[in-house]
């Protein structure tokens, strides 16, 4: 239990860090930093999440990384963040890949969920509309 606390925490902690890039503007924007972040703080490579299918995320995270459906809503939301940062880089390809991915594991959890969600409904909508 307290190890699905502490997962719970660094998720956390990685969103808290990408807003507060976010919120800064282009001049707190690194990629390598960023990078680094998941590695360090999420022990899980960007470039993982980018090589693995868009069809096998779900499997990724709850198989491989042993995330649960809590950890799952912060971990779309990483990937949205990423994406947003990545767009503003001028990297598209790299922000689809991700906010796709964040996209199907929004749908995941509002199909799965007994309950439903609003701000679950909304973060799939955003990402719809930016395609």
């Amino acid at each position: 239990m307290q190890q699905i606390e502490q997962l719970g925490q660094v998720l956390a902690q990685m969103l808290a860090y990408l807003l507060g890039i976010k919120g800064a503007g282009s001049a707190g924007l690194s990629l390598d930093e960023i990078r680094q972040n998941y590695n360090d703080g999420l022990n899980l490579p960007l470039d993982l999440i980018l090589e693995t299918p868009a069809e096998e995320i779900i499997q990724l995270l709850t198989e491989k990384i042993k995330y649960m459906d809590r950890h799952l809503e912060k971990m779309g939301d990483i990937l949205s963040e990423t994406g947003d940062l990545y767009e503003k880089t001028g990297d598209s390809d790299t922000s689809r890949n991700l906010r796709g991915k964040a996209l199907i594991i929004y749908t995941h959890l509002q199909d799965t969920s007994k309950a439903f969600s609003m701000e679950r409904m909304q973060k799939i909508s955003r990402l719809r509309d930016k395609g």
